[in-house]
Order: C-alpha cells, then structure tokens, then sequence
C-alpha cells in the first residue's frame, strides 16, 4: 500500500513540474518515454539499458570483444556476402519494405558509438580496400557508447543504452526529449515546423535554407557534410538517404493535415491540446502500419492483441539492436527509382543509393518527395539472403581511401563488440534447437559450403550471419531464428505500451478504427500530389498493373458550418460500373467500402425535402438587410441560402420566393433544391463575393486531391440565414416560438356565437408591444369556413384557404404595420 501511494505521488509530481509542457502522464506519453509503465517508470524510456536476452559473449566475460578466434569479418564479408547482379525478391515485396524497416529502427533504438576506437583490418591484397597489397589498410570503426556504471569487472559486465525511446511512438517524427520536441514545433496550431516546398525545415533561424544557422537546433548527423545546413527531425539519422527523408516528411504533412481536421472540428482547443492530440494519431498510425501492414508482409504473424499488461518489459535488447534488426541491409538495391505521377522515369533519371547517402537535397533537383514515393512502389527489393550490394560492402559513404566501409563487416564486428554470444547459443535463448549440421541452417550448397569453410565450427557462427544465412521459414522473408526474436520484441513493444493506440485511454472508439482503417498508401496520397498507388505499399507493383489492384475505403461527415451533424443526406458515388448510395447517419457520417478506385467518377450529395425546415419570416429580414446594405451577411454559406433562385446572386426576387413558401403558396423552391452541399475542404476566396465563384457542390475524383476525398461536405439550408434549421430530434434549431422571451405582439379577436350557415366578419387586431421588424403567424379555424379577407392591400404578405390564414410582415417591405384585418 506504502508503494502505491508513493507512486502516486511520483506521477502527481512529474506531471506538476518534471516537464515544461506539464504532459499529464495519465493520459498522454512523455517525450522520453517515462512512466509509460506506472509501475516500473523507467522501462522503456530513453537512456535506459538494453535487455540481456542472451548469455554474454565477452572474450573475458565482461569487455573484451567476443570471437577472437573467428575469422576476420571483412573476410568473412568477402567470402560469403559479395554480390553480383540483381536477386529480386521471390515475395515481391517494394523497396518500401526495407525503407520502412529504417525507419522503425529509427523510432525504436539508438545506440551510438563511443570514442573507442575498434578498426577492422582489412586482409592484404584485398581487392577494394587494399588492391596495392600494402597490408595496412582499415576499416574505420568505434564501439558503441556503454552505460558509465558498467563493464568494470566480469560481475558487472557491459551494458549498452538505447538513447531514444523504444515505444512505437513516432518519435522519429517527434523527438525523444523535450529540446528537440520543441524545436522542431512551430507553437501554433498545433503544428510542425515545415520548409519551402512543406519539407522538413532546415537548423537555421526561419527554418528555411538561406537563413543564418540556429546554434540551438538539434544535432543531425551529417557524414559526408555536403552542407551544414541540414533538415532537421525528431530522430538525427533522418538524413542518411532520400527515401527515409521522405517517410519523415510524410509523417511530418500528416501532422500537420490532422491539425487543421482537429481545429476545424474543435476550434476551441489550443496549440498544446491539438499538437498532444495529433501526436497521438499519428504515432498510432505508424503502429498500425507497422502491425497490420508491414509485419504481415515480411510473413510476422502475432498473437491476437489482448490489451495491455504492465509485466512486459517494452525494451529493446543487445541483440536485436546488435544483429537481428539489421536485417534490412540485404533488400538494398543499387538504383533508387525516381518515378512521375504515370509511371516514368523524371527527366533528372534515377540516383544511385551511393549517390544517396546522407544527400537529402536529392529532394530539390526532383520537386519534393513524391518521384521517390512513386518509385518504392514500383521497384522490387533485392532477396533476403547473405549477400549485399557492393554499394553497401565496398562503397558505403564513398570510395576506399575516402570514407569507403563495408557495412557486412560492419555489422559482423558490431554483434562481436557488444558481446553477442555465437548463433546457436541466440537460438536457445529463445526457445529454438541449436543447429547441428551445416545443412540444417540452409541446403543450399552454395550457403553452407561457404558456412562451413569460413567457419569450420558451427558453434563459431555471428549471429547476423547465421540470422542472413537461415532458410527461410515458407510464407515468410526470412528463417525462423529472426521470426523468433521478431515475434517476441514486436509483441512486446504492443503490449508493453500503456498508450499503444488500442488501448490509449484518451482516443475514442471511432478514432482508434481511423486509425486501423487508415493504411500507408492512404497517407501518401492525402500527403502528396501522386494519384496512382497499390493498396499494400509493401508489394511492388508495375504502374500500369496498379489500377487493378486499388481500392479505395471513402469515409466523411455532412455537418453545417456551425459544425453540427446533417443525417439523411443521399450520398451517390458514381463510378463506370454503376450507382452505389448510402444514406448519412445521425452523426452526419458516411461511408463507402473498398471500391475500385480507378473506376470512381463523382460523389453527388443530395437532399430535397422539408424545405420549410428553418425558414421564416427572419430570414426574409436578414435577406434584406443585406439588400438594403444595413447588415450584411457574414460568411459564404449564408450568402448560399439567401440565393434562393439560384441566380447567382441575392435579390427581391428571392425574398418573394421565401414568402411563398412561408405562405405555403409554393410547397418548393422553384430553382433550388432544400439543401445545398459545399466540398469541406474549399475554401472561398476573401474580398470575393462567394456566389461569384465557382464552388464544388460534389466530389470529383480526377479534379480533386485525395486529401480532400475524406473532408465531407458542408451542408447550407436554402432560405435559412440564421440557421434555425432543425437538423434532427435531438438536434432542435432555434424556433420562432422562442426568439422572443417577452410577448412582442398580440392578435386579439373578439368572442362570437354563430349560427350555423352565418356569415360575418371578424376583426383580426395587431397589438404590437415593442418596435417590430417582421411576424409571420398562422390562423386555423375548427367548424368554420374562411372566404377571404377584405384588407386587400395585404395580399403580398396573405395566403388563405378555406380553414386557415397566413401571414408574413417585414418592415422592410415599405408598409406600415398592420392594424385589423
């Protein structure tokens, strides 16, 4: 009990005065990642230590690097990994596969390196590195940066920390800690920052590129330095090659795109509340892609998610950061396409991945990021397998003897240093046989004859080559050691997170279905101009196949430009097959499901009935306030109601078609419809009188971005401009009944006794009780028949008929008011 109660106090704290932001840990995420677990605070969080899954494989238990008696890893890099040609992919899987795998990487772990040298000699006479056979040649490496409290003696053996959050949280897009979180906020709206051209912005002042440098921006790697202005983003490797740039920025448009939904559907919300809010939507679309989209793809199949449970530790451990998620150096291609919106090369051609290395600004020479977009898509990534690309294994950041690294030898001499222990002993850690005979690993001849004379002892493998080398398990990319290690990190970052978007305590239900409907192809295309792209990203497909293969979920809301709900409307979505409608809902809501995307042609709101509904003598009033320029109507919609014709602007030609209908002389507008329908995300133009433009009554599907596919309509009731309009039951506009609290007019008729078949006169007298601009009423007489009314003069503003009389009086229709009739 003492415990709990101290935690409480804790939490209370924090939330008061540990963050300048005062994040409320109940119900949003840290920067950091802290008290996620309210239990354990620090699991999961940034600079915190990296689980040990496995046994330690230190030479000496607790530093020195392990495998001193393996073979040289630029050795092993040249005897098993070199690659000649192109392997595509047998799964068919697009370069998005291995883009998106960096850019998870990059939300979840970060383990830099230290100032400790740790060189990898390169073998005399080898063809890249050596090719004179001086015998002095090196790999330039560092071992990672340990935990300070660590690796003083075999009792207290080496730890290493992951330096960023683990959550799936999108701090890639955010930051890890409060400084960078901040900086890269413009404090308005909600929003992030954004360059010309809606790019991330640059370290400078403005955040665009001319600017002078700002000394407080955050740290970006920048390797090859082409410029010291660089973008910056919530994770500092965002630059390391153009397609991750895009990813980042798409995310960062994202944002920024749910910021303006958020503010139009709650205005009253602040800077701090939509930033915190949209945060969370976008960190669980990524965790949506991540879990419904891109593990299935690589074959990742979970357990069934049963809610979250705070005895799951969400870290990362050594070696998954060390060899297991390293698995996506293999898919690299040597060509990164850059592709048009029809599926062709862009004049500037496509780029090399070595000219892509920490070159960002490859963005600038093609327009922005969609020819990369559109390019992923398209291109098959290379098959997952012990070979890399020599862009990778001998060109990696330049040439040799200017930069150039080996990124397999790399990877091998990383698992070594961080003290993995062999292959097989990571197979027992979790759960799986160790190999016996070399066949086992993989039947290829090719694979494990080159296994078995590189290594000789198959308890001597590196895990990330034996992880590279595995068979795959059939359906899946790889063997079944990563799919292990896979299933359990990934199952453990989901249910280990108190605000995985499943179970987040402050989304709502239909937020959270948003989110798990909303798929990455969905993104790019609200986020960019591309027009064209597959259903699953993650599946390359030739441009031409797409439209074929492209289905489009269309969600959106009818609502008033008060912001209230329109049911009943009549959504029509024409497509070449056919007519498809549904009805809105009571919450203005509509949605159409997985149609042809390439056959759709329009969607045609509709509803004409009750065109009384919010119309009366009122209106007429305001109509002509404006006419007379008294009181001008006020916004773009209201100026629609008045044109009650339809002719393109507001006159007394539309007050007399309002009377009528008050007067129930006309049962419908003559030119109009009840209701009129206005694309959400258009907006008129100031100064302009809005019946002068030319504003979208539908949706049409080759004229209109996708991103406004999902803005619904704004609903404008015709003759209403004061928006009295009952929208529904529970939704009741405001009647004529209680305009007024105070009783402004009495009708008085004297008491009469008739004899059947007697007719006679009876005096209708107007008792006004304050200064009048307009009434309008309805007499119904019970047993009697109404023959007329002798006050003639009035007949513009009378309608009669045998049981009841109406009325409609203005004061702006240049008669006085009213005395008997």
């Amino acid at each position: 009990m003492y415990r709990r109660l101290l935690l409480s106090f804790l939490s209370l704290l924090v939330w008061g005065i540990g963050f300048g932001q005062n994040i409320d840990i109940n119900r949003y995420r840290t920067y950091t990642g802290e008290y996620n677990n309210l239990r354990n605070p620090q699991w999961g969080a940034a600079h915190t230590d990296l689980l040990q899954l496995t046994p330690y494989g230190f030479e000496d238990g607790w530093q020195l690097p392990a495998g001193s008696e393996r073979p040289n890893p630029r050795e092993i890099s040249n005897r098993l990994f070199a690659q000649e040609g192109f392997l595509m992919d047998p799964m068919g899987l697009s370069d998005f596969c291995w883009v998106w795998g960096q850019f998870i990487d990059h939300d979840i772990g970060l383990t830099p390196d230290g100032p400790e040298p740790l060189p990898i000699v390169v073998p005399r006479g080898d063809p890249h590195f050596d090719p004179f056979g001086v015998g002095q040649a090196i790999i330039p490496m560092h071992r990672n940066k340990i935990n300070e409290d660590s690796g003083t003696d075999p009792l207290n053996p080496r730890r290493y920390e992951n330096e960023i959050t683990a959550f799936i949280d999108g701090s890639g897009v955010y930051g890890s800690d409060e400084a960078r979180a901040l900086w890269l906020r413009t404090l308005e709206d909600g929003k992030l920052k954004v360059s010309a051209g809606n790019l991330l912005p640059f370290n400078t002042i403005s955040g665009e590129y001319d600017d002078p440098i700002d000394p407080t921006a955050p740290f970006m790697d920048n390797v090859t330095g082409i410029s010291e202005r660089v973008f910056v983003a919530g994770d500092p490797r965002a630059g390391e090659n153009p397609l991750l740039f895009a990813l980042h920025t798409l995310f960062v448009r994202e944002h920024n795109r749910q910021c303006d939904i958020y503010a139009a559907r709650y205005p009253e919300w602040t800077d701090e509340q939509l930033y915190q809010h949209v945060r969370k939507i976008v960190g669980g679309m990524i965790a949506s892609i991540l879990y419904d989209e891109w593990l299935p793809a690589l074959g990742v199949e979970l357990p069934p998610y049963a809610g979250y449970d705070p005895r799951v530790h969400p870290q990362l451990s050594n070696v998954f950061t060390g060899a297991a998620f390293r698995l996506g150096h293999t898919l690299l291609s040597s060509v990164i396409q850059r592709l048009d919106n029809d599926g062709n090369v862009i004049p500037q051609g496509n780029l090399t991945l070595r000219e892509a290395f920490f070159n960002p600004y490859a963005v600038f020479e093609t327009g922005g990021i969609d020819p990369f977009l559109k390019g992923m898509a398209v291109q098959t990534q290379q098959k997952f397998d012990n070979r890399l690309i020599d862009d990778v294994r001998n060109f990696l950041f330049g040439p040799p003897g200017a930069g150039g690294l080996d990124l397999a030898a790399i990877n091998i001499n990383r698992g070594r240093e961080r003290g993995l222990p062999d292959f097989n002993s990571v197979r027992v850690a979790f759960g799986l046989e160790p190999y016996e005979y070399w066949q086992q690993i993989n039947n290829n001849a090719v694979v494990f004859m080159g296994l078995m004379t590189t290594y000789r002892n198959i308890n001597d493998i590196d895990p990330w080559v034996g992880m590279l080398a595995e068979r795959p398990v059939p359906g899946t990319l790889f063997g079944p050691t990563l799919h292990a290690i896979l299933t359990h990190h990934f199952s453990a970052l989901r249910d280990g997170d108190r605000f995985y978007y499943e179970n987040d305590p402050v989304l709502t239900d239909e937020e959270k279905n948003y989110i798990k409907t909303t798929t990455f192809r969905d993104i790019i295309m609200y986020n960019t101009s591309i027009t064209l792209m597959q259903d699953n990203v993650f599946g390359a497909l030739a441009h031409d196949e797409i439209c074929d293969n492209m289905t489009f979920n269309l969600f959106g809301q009818v609502r008033t430009a008060e912001g209230q709900p329109l049911s009943e409307v009549s959504m029509n979505l024409a497509a070449s097959s056919g007519l498809s409608s549904v009805e809105s809902d009571t919450e203005g809501k509509y949605a159409f499901m997985s149609m042809p995307f390439c056959e759709l042609i329009s969607l045609i709101p509709q509803r004409n009935f009750d065109p009384t509904n919010g119309v009366t003598t009122f209106d007429i009033i305001g109509i002509q306030k404006h006419i007379l320029g008294t009181d001008l109507l006020e916004t773009p919609y209201q100026y629609i109601a008045a044109d009650v014709n339809k002719s393109g602007s507001i006159t007394t030609l539309d007050i007399i078609q309002v009377r009528k209908l008050i007067l129930n002389i006309d049962t419908e507008f003559q030119n109009n419809t009840s209701w009129r329908f206005v694309l959400a995300s258009f907006e008129f133009p100031e100064g302009v009188d809005p019946l002068s433009v030319e504003f979208p009554e539908f949706l049409n599907f080759s004229a209109e971005h996708a991103s406004d596919y999902a803005s619904g309509f704004i609903a404008v009731k015709i003759g209403d401009v004061n928006n009295s309009a009952e929208l529904r039951p529970e939704l009741p506009g405001d009647s004529v009944a209680d305009r007024n609290q105070d009783v402004a007019l009495e009708l008085r008729l004297a008491d009469q006794s008739l004899a059947a078949g007697e007719e006679t006169v009876i005096p209708v007298q107007f008792v006004p009780r304050a200064a009048l601009e307009g009434w309008q009423f309805e007499l119904t007489f019970t047993g009697l028949e109404l023959l007329g009314y002798t006050e003639k003069e009035w007949a513009a503003m009378l309608a009669t008929d045998a049981h009841s009389l109406r009325m409609s009086w203005d004061a702006f229709a240049g008669m006085a008011t009213p005395q008997l009739i």
